[in-house]
Formats: structure tokens, sequence, C-alpha cells
């Protein structure tokens, strides 16, 4: 199979990457698992099917573009929305054309497709023998499908407002049920739509909990870390990061004072990562009260895609007209480490 242009650094003899090159000089044949990196999901246009997936090894040292297409022949999809995995498997929810597509996580061939009661799919978690699947339109679709691991569908479980992220915590999922909405007439400004997170219990398929936080900002964010889930909350004057137990639905509070506008959560090696909308990445150990008062680093451009893996800042400064680009940092000075150029609209970053 031929990938065109995929490869956009030099890779050393000594890399796990074999390649021969094809009669057509720009086109290479990729032969390797991909083991020992991270995955990177390139969302695509809208309106285009240019979604697709990149890999690049721990060390950084090498990059491969287009693995989707190069290992399977065929155009993923449009909006590639996240990746989830489970055992071998990753599983890849595409938005857009409503479907999730299970690839062998280590050679990226494909093991099936699942279309069944999918409406704008948009995250995914597992437990047991199942694994959730939240649909979200944004107008009348906000529910949460579950699946059996043969990928037969169990059931939709709706909800009033929203179904965004989704987590495993404790044996539970835990369901952001809202965050933001926009005013209908310009400057469109961002409102709120609700506070509650859902937990549903794993066993019977419920909804076990409602939990409502306090009506501080808007819900930006929801992660799993240790078997507690964390939800990131913010205004223009501080921001919140709420610890959920899953099990009682008992939360605590660490208020970011002075902090606006946080966005995306993160935790590696105990320490929260969050950004703010001015592109500026903050640390702090978790469960202390001291808040950082000045950033690791300020990134560059569009942050959209942003993860925080064995030390390193992924940073994505995603175009949607043109190829997207990534800078990594050191987690603990900032150093720039790295820069490379990935897909469409760069959205998220997975250890492999």
């Amino acid at each position: 199979m031929n990938i065109r242009k995929i490869l956009t650094l030099a890779f050393a003899a000594t890399l796990l990457f074999n390649v021969s090159c094809s009669n057509d000089s720009d086109d290479v044949v990729l032969e390797t698992t991909f083991e020992n990196g991270i995955l990177i999901t390139n969302e695509g246009g809208f309106t285009t099917p240019t979604a697709e997936v990149s890999f690049v090894t721990n060390d950084l040292s090498a990059l491969a573009n287009k693995i989707y297409s190069g290992k399977n022949n065929e155009v993923l999809g449009n909006v590639l929305q996240t990746i989830g995995f489970d055992g071998n498997n990753a599983y890849l929810v595409s938005n857009v054309p409503n479907k999730i597509d299970i690839v062998n996580r280590y050679t990226f061939k494909k093991q099936a497709t699942v279309t069944t009661n999918l409406q704008n799919p948009r995250y995914i978690a597992f437990s047991g023998n199942q694994y959730y699947v939240t649909n979200n339109n944004f107008f009348d679709v906000m529910k949460l499908n579950v699946y059996n691991k043969d990928n037969s569908f169990v059931k939709s479980i709706s909800f009033a407002r929203s179904a965004e992220k989704v987590v495993e915590a404790n044996g539970n999922i835990v369901v952001q049920t809202d965050g933001v909405t926009y005013e209908s007439t310009p400057p469109y400004s961002e409102l709120p739509t609700g506070y509650t997170i859902t937990i549903v219990k794993a066993s019977t398929n419920v909804v076990d909990k409602t939990v409502t936080l306090p009506s501080n900002g808007i819900i930006r964010d929801l992660i799993s870390y240790n078997g507690d889930a964390y939800v990131l909350a913010s205004d223009n004057t501080n921001s919140y990061i709420y610890k959920i137990n899953s099990t009682t639905g008992a939360y605590t509070t660490t208020t970011l004072t002075a902090i606006p506008q946080a966005q995306k959560l993160r935790i590696d090696a105990n320490k929260f990562y969050f950004t703010n909308s001015s592109n500026k990445i903050y640390s702090m150990t978790v469960g202390s009260t001291t808040v950082p008062t000045t950033p690791i680093v300020t990134t560059t451009g569009n942050l959209y895609g942003f993860n925080v893996i064995d030390g390193k800042i992924f940073a994505s400064d995603a175009s949607f007209t043109a190829d997207s680009k990534v800078n990594v940092y050191n987690a603990t000075n900032g150093s720039l480490l790295k820069t490379f150029t990935t897909g469409i609209g760069t959205n998220g970053f997975y250890k492999n």
C-alpha cells in the first residue's frame, strides 16, 4: 500500500520503521507497528473527507501521517472526534459520517465498523464487557449509547441538555451532561447550559446519580484519574476543578483564583495541566492548594488539541484549511522540544 508523503521527518536506520520506495519517488511503503509512540487525531474538515491519524515515536524522532488510509486503503471520513482504547483495539469515533471504526491499535488494520443508532457520536468510554458512546447534535439528540464488546447495541440513555465527554471512574460511567451553548444573536457569546454531571451505573446501565455542581462559569472538560472524575469549569475571573467521587456523588473544589477561562484539563504524573483562552499552559500538583501564578509556557496559534504524556506537553496549532502544526514542550520547564506538521484540524494525542 502506498501512502503519499506519509513521512515528514527523517528516519534513522535504527528506528522501528522499515521504509521501501515505490516507483513513485513521492510515495513510500510503511512497514511497521505503531507501538511506543503517540497516536494523533486529525479531525478533518466538516465538508471534506480529510480526517486522518498520525503517529510519532516516543522520542519524537520519527513521524508518520495518514496511517489509517495507508493501512486500510480507504478514506476515514470527515470529522474524527476522538480515539478510545480497549485491549489491543482502538476505537475511532467519527462525528461525520456517524461511525466507529475499530482497528488494531498496533497494526492499524481495521477490524470492524459500527454505525447502529449513532447520531453525531462524540466520545467513548469502556467498562467490563461494554462500551459507551455519547451522541450530541446540540439540539435534539443528547444521549449515551451502550454497546456490547461484540458491537451489538444494548440501549440509549437520553439527557436533557447535553451529552459530551464520558469517562469510566471506579467502575461507573460519568457523563458531562452540561456545558456550553451560544447566544442566538451577535456577538454569539458563550452561555452555560447548566451544571450537571450524570453517573451511570455500569452494572445496570441506568442513571445512578445526577451531580449538580456550583453555578460557576461554564463546564469545559471532564477527565478520569485514579478512580475519580475531574471536571473543569471556568468564568471570566476564575476557574474551578471539581473532584467527583463516582460512587457517592460527593465532590471537592479547587478554585484556580485569578486564572480565567481555563479550557482543557489533563493529569500526568499526579500533576494537573490546564490551558486558558490565551494559550497559556499551567501546572499544579493534584491535591495542592497552591495555585500557579505564571504559566509553564504560552503556545502559539490556534491551541486546539492538547495533552500531557510522560512529561511532554503536546499542543496543536490547528488549521482546518491546511495541515496543522504540533509543538511539543518539556512539561517541567516549558522548553520547546520539537515542532512538526500533522493533518487537518489536529485535535488529540493518545499514548499507544
